[in-house]
């Protein structure tokens, strides 16, 4: 029997690494667990791949076994469940079946439906409106950065323009930054605490608070050299700058429009349904 199985599988492997299969190839039966079969497509579906005969029989062997024990296990659990939990398990399955369907239907009619465009004037009449729950739960900071070996040869030059830092210092200390090991040069961005402290290797939560805005540190270690300034900070409990929310602003405004289509499309979906004479309330 593991002779003739092995063979088998052997011929599956001879087929499967053909790239062009006919469709009689295609519908090889495999295997077959009472009413239910399986076919040779049915295991290209996978797209199984194979470094070797041995492999193949292997992967092959496993993937039917596993096949046939749902099928088998399946069948034992009909004859051996009560039916009282059989009819609970049924009603869970319809209830699972009708929620994939209903929510697939309304997720594609939400993306054809819902104007996904939320304007710059938009988010900034939700922020003028709304500005007081944006107070911030931690500090905000803007900052620059920089971290490279102690022995580079610019060193004085790129601490003198991170001082400095007029345009052509920043053009300057961009054209040198495949001689840092880390950088961040846009001092523009708003960053909660939590990143800062991720991304500067020499911070923590202590001395970061005690940074002053506009003081300027460098650290010197075993053979690195960090650079580091905030450029600007807001204390926790601010209201937070609108680019700093406006991402988490456009998707309120996104979600309120799509909880307004739904509210609507599902009184009009049951307006309609009495209208066509599909939906009746007996009294």
């Amino acid at each position: 029997m593991k002779i003739t199985y092995a063979i088998i599988l052997l011929n599956l492997f001879l087929i499967t690494s053909c790239e062009d299969l006919s469709n009689s190839s295609k519908n090889y039966l495999i295997a077959r667990v009472d009413n239910n079969y399986l076919y040779l497509s049915d295991l290209d579906k996978l797209n199984l791949k194979f470094t070797s005969i041995s492999d193949s029989i292997i992967q092959t062997q496993n993937y039917i076994n596993t096949w046939a024990k749902k099928y088998i296990l399946y069948d034992r659990s009909l004859q051996n469940i009560e039916e009282y939990d059989k009819n609970k398990l049924n009603d869970l399955i319809r209830q699972y079946e009708l929620d994939l369907y209903n929510n697939s239907y309304k997720s594609s009619l939400i993306k054809a439906k819902i104007d996904t465009l939320i304007t710059k004037k938009q988010i900034s009449d939700y922020y003028q409106s709304n500005s007081f729950i944006f107070k911030l739960k931690e500090p905000l900071y803007k900052y620059r950065y920089i971290e490279f070996p102690k022995n580079n040869i610019d060193r004085n030059e790129i601490t003198k323009r991170f001082i400095s830092y007029s345009h052509q210092d920043k053009y300057f200390l961009d054209s040198l930054t495949f001689q840092f090991s880390n950088s961040f040069l846009n001092d523009s961005i708003w960053f909660s605490k939590k990143a800062v402290l991720k991304n500067v290797k020499f911070l923590n939560s202590k001395n970061l608070l005690s940074i002053k805005k506009s003081e300027i540190f460098e650290v010197e270690e075993t053979i690195q050299v960090y650079l580091f300034k905030i450029e600007n900070y807001l204390p926790k409990n601010e209201i937070a700058p609108l680019s700093f929310v406006e991402n988490t602003i456009r998707n309120i405004v996104f979600n309120q429009r799509k909880l307004k289509f739904l509210k609507n499309f599902d009184q009009e979906l049951i307006n309609d349904a009495i209208q066509n004479k599909k939906f009746e309330i007996y009294n």
